[in-house]
């Protein structure tokens, strides 16, 4: 059974470039250019990680973490979210954790390191072409 990744991106590239980089997973992905239908899609899909962007247009990536944190429905509230951003400000990382995001990945993000995160949040095991470098 494939595990279903949601992008919440408001660039058509960077959610193209994440579905690229995520590829030899085999992962299947439902897209959202905007958080608020990344929250539509998120209360009426079952999903097994998000990745979505710290700096969107209306509502933010803080914000956004924070709604799904609060929402009623555990399988809703507790699916890992890995936060994106391409900001300097020392204080992101920090800020994006208290409110709850599972992890916090500085752009550009290399493909290993993604795929490593991604790896262990969906708990899938290293591959073994993976291990013979």
């Amino acid at each position: 059974m494939n595990r279903t990744v949601l992008l919440v991106d408001d660039s058509d590239t960077i959610r193209h470039i994440l579905k690229v980089y995520l590829m030899k997973l085999k992962l299947d992905f439902l897209d959202a250019d905007r958080a608020d239908r990344g929250l539509k899609l998120l209360g009426s899909n079952p999903v097994d990680l998000v990745i979505a962007d710290f700096n969107m247009p209306g509502m933010t990536g803080l914000e956004f973490v924070r709604q799904v944190r609060a929402n009623a429905r555990t399988e809703v509230n507790r699916v890992p979210i890995l936060l994106l951003t391409g900001g300097k400000a020392p204080d992101l990382e920090q800020r994006a954790l208290e409110v709850g995001a599972s992890e916090f990945v500085r752009k550009p993000v290399s493909i290993d390191s993604l795929v490593s995160v991604v790896r262990r949040h969906l708990s899938l095991p290293e591959e073994q072409d993976d291990l013979v470098a």
